[in-house]
């Protein structure tokens, strides 16, 4: 199963019609769905992540799709290699300073009971 918390996001009825389970979150949107269902959620994202957010998903690999300002998109599997890289453009993104990955995730109450509190 893979987790995504999702915010920054337009046309979310989408998943929806594809048999996503979402649970609304304030006015963000907590995702669960199958490994079947993994490059249809990339393409969701990236057709629907507006510029300057970033999304992840966390299943059997942690992955992480930034958008910049500029529309670029970069896709990263969580790895030692790229920890660093990665914790550094969330920090950039949210304009926030966070200690690690691992951390920032386990802040989210979504991510904590539904990936977190089963591993």
């Amino acid at each position: 199963m893979n987790y995504s918390y999702i915010m920054g996001i337009k046309n979310v009825d989408e998943l929806k019609n594809k048999n996503f389970k979402i649970e609304p979150i304030d006015e963000d949107y907590g995702i669960t769905f199958d490994d079947s269902q993994r490059s249809e959620y990339e393409s969701f994202i990236f057709r629907n992540l507006e510029n300057g957010y970033w999304n992840e998903y966390l299943g059997k690999e942690i992955v992480f799709i930034f958008k910049f300002n500029d529309s670029e998109i970069k896709r990263y599997v969580l790895n030692k290699n790229n920890e660093k890289e990665i914790l550094k453009l969330c920090c950039d993104f949210a304009e926030c300073n966070f200690n690690s990955i691992e951390e920032m995730l386990k802040e989210n109450e979504f991510y904590l009971k539904n990936y977190f509190d089963n591993k």
